[in-house]
C-alpha cells in the first residue's frame, strides 16, 4: 500500500497486489482474498489515523468506469460526515504531506 500522489482527501491510500493484472476483470480470483484482507487492514488503520467517520473503497475497471492506471488497485479514502470527496484533479500533493499521512497510517498498522 502507498499514498495516492493526487489524493481525493487526506489519507487517500492505494492497495496494489503484487500479481500483475490490468484490472479486477482480468485478475486471477485467487488474488481477491489476500488483496481485500489488506484493503480491510488499511481501511481500519486509515479510519483510526485520521479520525474518519467512514471509509470509501473504490476500484475502477476499463476507461468507461474512469480507469486511467492499468494495474489492479483499490482506493481507500477516509471520509468525514458532510465533507464531499474532492475530484481527482491531477494536482499532486506535497511530498512532505504524503509522508506525514503515511506515517500516521503506518503507526496505526503497527498498533
Amino acid at each position: 500500500a502507498f499514498m495516492d500522489v493526487m489524493p481525493q482527501g487526506p489519507g487517500h491510500t492505494l492497495v496494489v497486489p503484487k500479481a500483475q493484472s490490468r484490472n479486477l476483470l482480468d485478475a486471477d480470483p485467487a488474488v481477491f482474498g489476500p488483496l481485500f484482507a489488506v484493503v480491510q487492514k488499511v481501511a481500519l488503520a486509515v479510519k483510526k489515523a485520521f479520525g474518519a467517520d467512514g471509509v470509501t473503497i473504490l476500484q475502477f475497471n476499463e476507461p468507461a468506469s474512469g480507469q486511467t492506471v492499468y494495474h489492479l488497485h483499490v482506493h481507500v479514502i477516509p471520509r468525514f460526515q458532510g465533507i464531499p470527496l474532492k475530484p481527482h484533479s491531477g494536482q499532486m500533493e506535497k511530498p512532505e504531506v504524503l509522508t506525514e499521512n503515511a506515517d500516521k497510517i503506518r503507526t496505526e498498522l503497527g498498533s
